[in-house]
């Protein structure tokens, strides 16, 4: 009988879905996929927490912590591998809060940049500490093994 209740709350994807198939037959993409969405999926969670009391959506606060001094919007759009208008709408959501500001680019007049405020940097400061200095999963991987799944990652992706 199916149970509609929530068990599988708190479980990874492999134990999810382990009735579907004998851990001998699942095919090393299969893992691969499944391993990678746990951690995706664990860091999701880990980052709503660090910025949970400052109301900020994760999404915007990815775009805050990959703000280096300046940065075009364009260029921004392009980091975070999104539409230029969704990063109008975090740039709109991160000045309300006082956390960055425009400013014309000094190459281009047509284009703008976002420059982090003193309360910018201090909560970039504050996801630094609590969210990647303790980037979780990786934080149990001692340096060579981080050397190693990074090196892999970008093999992965090609770069």
């Amino acid at each position: 009988m199916f149970d509609s209740g929530n068990d599988w709350v708190g479980q990874s994807l492999s134990e999810r879905y382990s009735f579907y198939m004998v851990d001998t037959e699942v095919t090393a993409s299969r893992q691969i996929v499944d391993a990678l969405s746990d951690l995706l999926a664990l860091m999701r969670d880990e980052l709503q927490t660090s910025v949970g009391g400052t109301g900020l959506p994760v999404p915007y606060a990815l775009a805050l912590a990959r703000i280096d001094g300046r940065v075009g919007m364009k260029g921004l759009a392009a980091e975070l591998r999104c539409d230029p208008s969704f990063v109008t709408t975090i740039a709109d959501a991160l000045e309300e809060r006082g956390l960055v500001r425009r400013e014309m680019d000094p190459d281009d007049r047509r284009a703008k940049n976002l420059v982090l405020t003193a309360k910018g940097l201090a909560l970039q400061s504050t996801l630094q500490h609590d969210f990647f200095d303790q980037l979780p999963g990786v934080r149990e991987l001692d340096e060579r093994e981080r050397r190693t799944f990074v090196k892999l990652l970008r093999k992965m992706v090609g770069s």
